[in-house]
């Protein structure tokens, strides 16, 4: 075999190998893409929705329970803090336990409860023959101070899990842009081949 020949075809295998190569990177690559966001459109962006379900229904008790101190209407009361709660107990089941959530999701349900069984009371003491006003003031009080542990702890676990989003939307970017630079790395050595076995192929015909 002429030494222009072993060149050739150190050339084609060359470009086999880089070729085998880059599908095999590009499929393992693309696969890891798909997962990802897969993950993200199935699980971590309802779970984003869940989460802004729940926040708006806990914080939805406290004007419900004011509006009731307000007027006693104890049918609209009812409704609106039955939905809630409801809403609450839903949402909480629905959210994955991981180990960096459930320590919020453990207090926010000792709090919720909390402010369920203020409902209650408020709810003892405005529909009795003689109300009394100021227990039903002690009880919005501690209805508030309740809020105002509730407010951090949802405020920190809506921040973890658009963390988490934000995580899983950047992997998924790199990994096309590193399927991205794949492609233009093997084209451009393929530029660099084709030249240098056009070059070889002209000597050749010129040395004729």
């Amino acid at each position: 075999m002429s030494t222009q020949s072993s060149h050739r075809f150190a050339y084609y295998v060359i470009i086999a190998a880089l070729g085998l190569t880059l599908s095999s990177l590009v499929y393992v690559t693309g696969n890891s893409v798909v997962t990802t966001t897969s993950n993200l459109v199935n699980i971590d962006l309802p779970l984003q929705e869940n989460i802004s379900k729940l926040r708006f229904a806990i914080f939805a008790q406290k004007p419900v329970l004011y509006e009731y101190y307000a007027n006693t209407d104890r049918d609209t009361f009812q409704k609106s803090f039955n939905e809630s709660k409801n809403t609450i107990k839903a949402g909480l089941y629905m959210i994955p336990r991981n180990e960096e959530g459930q320590s919020f999701l453990t207090q926010i349900e000792f709090h919720t409860g909390q402010l369920t069984h203020l409902g209650e009371q408020l709810d003892q003491t405005l529909n009795s023959n003689s109300i009394n006003w100021d227990k039903a003031r002690d009880i919005l009080v501690e209805v508030s101070a309740t809020e105002n542990k509730i407010t951090p702890l949802i405020d920190t676990f809506v921040a973890l899990n658009q963390k988490h989003v934000t995580s899983l939307g950047e992997l998924a970017k790199s990994r096309t842009l590193y399927i991205i630079y794949l492609v233009i790395g093997f084209s451009l050595i393929m530029l660099v081949l084709s030249i240098l076995l056009g070059r070889q192929f002209n000597s050749v015909q010129d040395g004729k």
